[in-house]
């Protein structure tokens, strides 16, 4: 006679101790994606020195940051039109590791003088030695007066801490630069765009994982006078998010 649940009385108690075994191997699993991400990033380190002797290549190719992250199967989905002029000007992306953990990192946009913004790099800093626990630093974007692209996407306070950037088609992408966390975002600019940029300038990148890519969601734009903030995990949404120039078509 099968339990109220649909399952078999006899087999409940494997059924359990199957559960049981699963659990460990997962504890494994974790252990094995963070020792992953710990050796990816130890080789990003390495190879700093390359990326500065690649950088010395791209400063002569026009716009090709705002390439690649136009080409970026989730990161294109960010930049609205506006955000693409202000891009326009960038000139280079870095990613500068901590020596003594170079899980850690400072995401930094490199710009040439432009009439948005008095900052020569607009950056955000994370420190993952606590997973579950990330810290943030951000640094205040000195907008030119009436440049400021992040004002239109506040919204009224509310209860809720965070809101979802991917659901308010509004949203600019600096307002990324101002939120709370944001490290989903982060780690596909550093460990993904930045390392790979070639072959996103170029269209020869190919994921068979395209459709597993992670879909985030960015905090409230406001940003704290001290442009320091500190974050915890963030929650995922099912549907990724839809080509904001798509919808402006």
């Amino acid at each position: 006679m099968a339990a109220e649940n649909g399952t078999n009385p006899e087999i409940e108690g494997p059924l359990k101790e199957l559960s049981d075994v699963n659990a460990a191997i997962n504890v494994v699993v974790e252990q094995l994606v963070d020792e992953e991400a710990a050796l990816h990033a130890k080789y990003e380190l390495k190879k700093a020195p390359l990326y500065k002797k690649r950088q010395d290549v791209i400063a002569k190719i026009p716009k090709f940051w705002l390439t690649c992250l136009e080409k970026h199967p989730i990161i294109t989905s960010l930049i609205e039109m506006e955000d693409s002029e202000v891009i326009s000007y960038l000139e280079n992306i870095e990613i500068e590791r901590s020596p003594a953990n170079p899980i850690n990192y400072k995401i930094m946009f490199v710009f040439a003088e432009n009439p948005y913004f008095s900052n020569d790099k607009l950056a955000k800093e994370f420190d993952f030695t606590d997973k579950d626990n990330i810290k943030v630093v951000n640094h205040k974007i000195h907008w030119k007066d009436g440049k400021d692209l992040t004002t239109p996407a506040k919204k009224p306070e509310s209860d809720d801490a965070s809101d979802a950037f991917s659901e308010n088609e509004d949203a600019s992408f600096f307002c990324w630069f101002n939120d709370e966390n944001g490290s989903e975002l982060a780690d596909l600019i550093a460990n993904d765009l930045f390392p790979n940029a070639g072959m996103y300038f170029t269209g020869t990148e190919e994921s068979d994982d395209e459709d597993e890519l992670p879909v985030f969601e960015l905090g409230d734009s406001d940003a704290e006078d001290d442009g320091e903030n500190g974050a915890g995990s963030e929650d995922d949404d099912a549907d990724a998010p839809v080509s904001k120039r798509a919808k402006r078509a």
